[in-house]
């Protein structure tokens, strides 16, 4: 078995098993939880001082409720980025290979712009195409030369006390991350790893990683643990 393999076997098992674990947590410690990951959030002196701030928009259950996060960022004047996932443009015209699906951070200009987004098939707010015509890309705008974002909250499946992150498969946030360091000449965003208890592996094992995968700044815990990169 070759390296890339082994390595996907075992974020996939790692992934199976939190989802099992996650299959038993009630809407009650959701909330629970996801109280605690906002008072920690809203704490830090990195959140406060943040002009700019990515969050993702939560699914409906199974991970941490950031429809707080949003509310909050709005009420302290910040700008408020969101991740869109939409196909490539295609390179070679010729080409017949599918077109990749990638992940921009695109502007939430408003807490009613936020109450106006349709939920997509798995219950998560999502822009429309159209009005993307209107918002702000934030690669796009690094282009132009104006300044990026300070901040980004992000999901996961499972986190590890390295501030190791595992992802749904995709690969969205690391190729993200990756074009924001090379547009930016080596510069990203403070990242932040928010998690449900159950989705944090603590010190007992590691989340499996290759060499694309990015490590996070620090995770929020639901547990009120705050684990920051060493």
């Amino acid at each position: 078995m070759s390296t890339n393999e082994a390595l996907r076997n075992a974020k996939r098992e790692l992934r199976t098993a939190i989802a099992k674990r996650l299959d038993a947590v009630d809407t009650p410690s959701i909330q629970d939880q996801s109280h605690a990951v906002f008072g920690l959030l809203t704490s830090l002196p990195e959140y406060q001082r943040a002009r700019s701030v990515s969050i993702y928009l939560s699914m409906p259950a199974a991970e941490i409720d950031t429809v707080p996060m949003v509310r909050d960022a709005f009420e302290r004047g910040k700008q408020v980025y969101i991740p869109f996932t939409h196909k490539a443009a295609q390179t070679n015209p010729q080409d017949e290979e599918p077109t990749p699906s990638k992940m921009d951070m695109v502007s939430l200009d408003s807490l009613e712009d936020y109450q106006s987004l349709k939920r997509n098939s798995w219950g998560i707010p999502t822009p429309t195409k159209k009005s993307l015509e209107t918002r702000q890309n934030c690669i796009e705008n690094l282009k132009k030369g104006a300044d990026g974002l300070d901040l980004i909250v992000l999901p996961g499946v499972a986190f590890d006390n390295d501030c190791r992150r595992l992802g749904h498969g995709k690969g969205y946030y690391d190729y993200f991350l990756r074009r924001y360091y090379d547009q930016t000449g080596g510069g990203i965003p403070f990242t932040i790893g928010v998690a449900l208890k159950e989705q944090f592996l603590g010190s007992t094992s590691n989340v499996p990683t290759g060499d694309q995968d990015w490590a996070l700044d620090m995770v929020l815990v639901g547990d009120s643990s705050i684990v920051r990169r060493k």
